[in-house]
């Protein structure tokens, strides 16, 4: 889950970029919205990996 802090905070970062950079504006969305999306993919990995642990688990009972 330290990934998805990472990502969240450059996705922020990014954000902020727009807000004060409004000639790059477009840049500074887009790489916030890769961030975004590397946030998104992180989290379905952490719950498919809980997930996997969960099935596992009770698969050996």
């Amino acid at each position: 889950m330290k990934d998805l802090v990472q990502c969240r905070k450059l996705e922020a970062k990014f954000r902020q970029l727009a807000v004060s950079d409004p000639t790059k504006r477009f840049i500074w969305l887009a790489e916030a919205e890769k961030w975004e999306h590397e946030a998104e993919a992180e989290i379905a990995s952490h719950f498919e990996a809980c997930n996997a642990v969960r099935t596992t688990g009770a698969i050996d009972r």
